[in-house]
């Protein structure tokens, strides 16, 4: 779910359900490994920046379980704003 707060200038993720519910953040910096870095399968692994604005159940949001389940968020939704350019023509 994405919130926002009034006066902020950014938009944040709320995680709605399972273990990290109710966790407040926002990404940072997005990118990829270098080209020398790709995994066996020729996939570049991507990396990120992420900010903790509230995190009220007191999980440990530094744990690597933490960092892959949001990283998977991201890549979905970097993928549906994919496939809206594309339905736009954006390509």
């Amino acid at each position: 779910m994405f919130v926002e707060k009034p006066g902020e200038d950014f938009t944040a993720l709320k995680l709605i359900s399972g273990p990290y519910a109710s966790i407040v953040y926002k990404y940072g910096n997005v990118g990829f490994r270098p080209e020398n870095e790709k995994t066996p399968d020729g996939a570049l692994p991507m990396v990120f920046d992420y900010t903790i604005i509230e995190n009220n159940v007191m999980a440990d949001t530094d744990s690597q379980e933490f960092i892959n389940h949001i990283g998977d968020i991201l890549v979905v939704l970097l993928d549906e704003k994919m496939k809206e350019k594309e339905l736009d023509g954006k390509n």
